[in-house]
């Protein structure tokens, strides 16, 4: 599973921190969950800035050329799990 860290500063703007294949060497956690949890745990965002690409975001990333429309998908995928863990810690 590709994982998007991300960090969302105060005036608004995105900032792409890294892009994480967590899936484990050995094919032991395909969905990446243990590595998900390991990052809840270390990090003091309790994973707020972090989300996981669903297979559907991830194919269009695949299938675009264009710059301009990965960014608008990626920004598109971070800003819904932000709206939603706010929303969520409301």
């Amino acid at each position: 599973m590709l994982f998007i860290e991300y960090d969302v500063h105060p005036d608004g703007e995105i900032e792409l921190v890294a892009l994480v294949n967590a899936v484990d060497e050995d094919g032991h956690d395909p969905d990446g969950s243990s590595w998900l949890q390991w990052r809840i745990a270390e990090f003091d965002d309790d994973g707020l800035g972090c989300v996981g690409i669903s297979p559907t975001d991830l194919a269009l990333m695949e299938e675009t050329e264009d710059p301009d429309q990965l960014q608008t998908i990626v920004e598109g995928i971070i800003l819904a799990d932000r709206s939603a863990k706010e929303g969520a810690a409301s």
